[in-house]
């Protein structure tokens, strides 16, 4: 009776198990806090001893169509939760529960990295603008989105756009670039970044500090790296939007992207208009010249057993319009320039798996710039063109990298080559054909003789076609985190070979006489960058400190100098110097507020043969960003404050003197409001630009471009505006199988 009894009991318990193995339960993924759901969530989900990976996007009551019938690894991603990865058991409540981040210290970045990796354990010091914040901002351009940035500045110019300067360095020494891809089209030194598309962003990346050793010439100042969002591994989207702004800027945008199998597959595309703009209305001739943009960009990936394969077509149209004043004695009839840009960029990559990937990329681009003046009789619908001029450049780039580690993770190196050929054609350029090429071989090591502590010595060698190059090198040490600190140091040099603009380009209109110098010596600097912080972490609340010092000695920089007759053309000066310190605090109440703040000066000082070092003139900023976060409505009030300090320009006089000149101090804020309806189908944003009305501000020894020596008045901004954003989203979601 007794081993009846114990049969029946062992055989109950066996029904049990074998019923709680089988039971399907669905999978839901909630906020720890507060239990909501969270929808859109990325789920990766194998089956324990399968081989076969399913990816699914959590609907919005945070639950994927699959039962958990088997023991499966889960894991699961999603902006502002920490990363969760954990085995699933049948017959459990299978309820994940993210843990939010109170801020996002450890985003994946990829830009120089080894491999993609938390922000937190790179030897650079990368700041990340990470998808909410883009979508706070409700930025339409690249100027948008770095706005509210240290070290940076911005300069504006009536045809050639939106130029910015990094750690006192200008445009030239900053290398912008698209999915690792430089941006082609320097005219007056920097890219013109209203041109930049940013509608497809995940992040931005920012590497302050040279980067001459992974990305070669351009890049002594740091990179500005943008990254295209990924296509979701399971889904069907497709999403359209639009931006007003009062002060006469219309943009449409829209996008498609699909997911089957091994193949992806998205397509974007935007339409962007501004009527112009002048603080007084004195007839045709606007302050801010009226543009119309187009931006199309499309992208396949293929992703097989052990390679994923990128291919990237982008295309850039737009037409400035430069209209004079009327003419006397009638005032019927004007002078109008019409400047068109285009930028064509192909790309492929080529990504192999596993934790020592090797990666080859290829791009080819294109840029031309063509100026029509016409003479416009306005009594008659027809103009008649007067002249036309061309400016074209062309670059094609292959680079490959292979990157390994050990076992124990103790020792890294990552070696590849980088090879870049350029050239410019067009009436600017004298009708003559001019090229160059650098082909350079690069590597690094990382050691880590300790947890907190990680070393990384790296050089890169360069053949350049027209210009001596000498051996870059580089030396990198992290150390920590220890009990919340991190300690990061940096010493390198730098190389940067004249372009071909600064070379060869002749720009001269109503407000440009520039001749390039083909007699330009390339420019050559040592860096020293230290930074320091302090980072405490709980379940709510969160804070991160920081201060950094930089040093950036520089010799024969390229600047522009007046000759005498009021042209100005391309000079090196013997020694230049910029110097600066910045402190900031990041400080996060979740979920009600988000803090940033930070304050910094950086100096700058030059120097001539025969002339003494000058003194270095130093210019301040402070910056400050304040979200209050209402989640359970989805609701995010921001305000975001610049001081841009009165900042000195360095002249050279006709005797050859250097003279100080000046570019007063002004404020700069925005507010902006971001709303979800529709169960968050629908984003809205609206708020005010430019909030204290800044349009000039005052100049001495300089105009903002280079065509005088008096006082006046800088262009900085349009004025105060409002403006609403609009975005429709549509996600259908459907599980995928891939195999490992």
């Amino acid at each position: 009776m007794t081993g009846f009894i114990r049969l029946a009991l062992y055989s109950s318990l066996l029904l049990l198990a074998v019923q709680a193995f089988g039971q399907k339960s669905d999978l839901r993924v909630v906020d720890n806090r507060t239990g909501s759901p969270v929808a859109f969530a990325h789920v990766k989900a194998t089956e324990v001893g399968s081989k076969t990976t399913r990816y699914f996007v959590t609907d919005f009551d945070g639950f994927i169509k699959t039962p958990v019938i088997k023991p499966m690894v889960v894991q699961v991603t999603y902006v502002g939760f920490q990363k969760f990865n954990d085995t699933i058991l049948p017959g459990t409540n299978p309820v994940i529960r993210l843990l939010p981040e109170v801020f996002s210290l450890d985003e994946v970045v990829v830009t120089a990295q080894y491999n993609p990796g938390s922000a937190d354990h790179s030897l650079y010091r990368v700041n990340v603008i990470n998808q909410l914040q883009l979508r706070r901002t409700a930025a339409t351009d690249l100027t948008g989105i770095l706005r509210n940035q240290l070290n940076i500045r911005f300069n504006q110019d009536a045809s050639l756009g939106t130029g910015m300067s990094l750690q006192g360095l200008s445009g030239e020494h900053v290398k912008i670039l698209v999915d690792g891809v430089p941006v082609i089209g320097r005219l007056n030194g920097s890219i013109d970044l209203s041109q930049v598309n940013v509608q497809n962003a995940k992040q931005v990346e920012i590497i302050e500090g040279p980067m001459s050793v992974i990305y070669g010439s351009n890049a002594m100042a740091g990179v500005v790296n943008i990254i295209p969002a990924d296509i979701p591994g399971n889904s069907v989207t497709a999403n359209a939007g639009s931006y007003l702004e009062s002060v006469g800027i219309i943009n449409f945008d829209c996008s498609f992207s699909v997911r089957k199998g091994k193949n992806a597959f998205g397509l974007q595309a935007g339409r962007n208009f501004f009527s112009g703009y002048s603080p007084v209305d004195e007839g045709r001739a606007k302050l801010w010249k009226p543009r119309r943009q187009l931006n199309l960009d499309a992208n396949y990936g293929l992703s097989l057993k052990k390679v994923n394969i990128k291919t990237r077509l982008s295309y850039f149209d737009e037409l400035l319009l430069v209209r004079g004043n009327l003419l006397p004695p009638y005032y019927e009839k004007a002078f109008d320039n019409y400047f068109g840009t285009r930028r064509t960029t192909a790309k492929v990559d080529f990504t192999t798996k596993g934790t020592n990937p090797f990666t080859a990329s290829n791009s080819l681009s294109f840029y031309s710039r063509v100026r029509t003046l016409y003479y416009n009789d306005l009594t008659i619908p027809e103009k008649s063109p007067v002249e036309y001029d061309t400016t074209g450049f062309g670059s094609y780039l292959s680079r490959a990298m292979y990157s390994y580690r050990n076992e124990s993770g103790k020792l890294g190196t990552q070696f590849g080559y980088d090879a870049n050929f350029e050239w410019a054609t067009g009436d600017r350029i004298g009708n003559v054909k001019h090229d160059i090429a650098d082909v350079a071989a690069f590597a690094t090591m990382q050691y880590q003789p300790a947890e907190w502590l990680s070393l990384q010595p790296g050089f890169r060698y360069a053949w350049n076609s027209r210009f001596s190059s000498p051996l870059i090198y580089a030396f990198h040490v992290k150390a920590g985190p220890h009990k919340g600190l991190m300690f990061r140091t940096s010493f390198s040099s730098g190389f940067r070979a004249p372009s071909l603009k600064e070379l060869y380009l002749y720009f001269v209109d109503v407000n440009h006489n520039i001749t390039g110098n083909p007699d330009l010596q390339p420019e050559s600097s040592t860096h020293l960058q230290v930074q320091a912080s302090h980072r405490i972490e709980k379940v709510t609340y969160a804070t991160e400190t920081e201060v950094r010092f930089f040093l950036n000695n520089i010799s024969d920089e390229i600047t522009l100098a007046e000759t005498g007759d009021g042209s100005y053309t391309y000079y090196n000066l013997d020694q230049s110097k910029t110097i600066g310190y910045s402190a900031s605090l990041r400080s996060s109440l979740y979920p009600m507020f988000d803090l940033r703040l930070g304050w910094g000066s950086t100096g700058r000082s030059n120097s001539l043969e025969g002339i003494k070092s000058m003194k270095i003139y130093w210019s301040p900023e402070v910056t400050a960003e304040v979200t209050c976060r209402m989640d359970k409505i989805d609701l995010h009030i921001t305000a975001i404050y610049k001081y841009t300090g009165k900042t000195t320009r360095i002249r050279l006089l006709e005797d050859g003197q250097l003279a100080e000149g000046y570019m007063d101090a002004y404020h700069n804020m925005d507010l902006t409001v971001l709303k979800t309806f529709m169960q968050k189908r629908l984003s809205v944003n609206a708020g005010i630009r430019n909030l204290f009305d800044v349009t000039n501000i005052t100049s001495f020894g300089s105009t903002g471009g280079v065509h005088s020596e008096g006082g006046g008045s800088v262009p900085v901004a349009w004025g105060r505006t409002y403006f609403v954003k609009l975005s429709f989203s549509i996600l259908k979601d459907e599980a995928v199988n891939k195999n490992k």
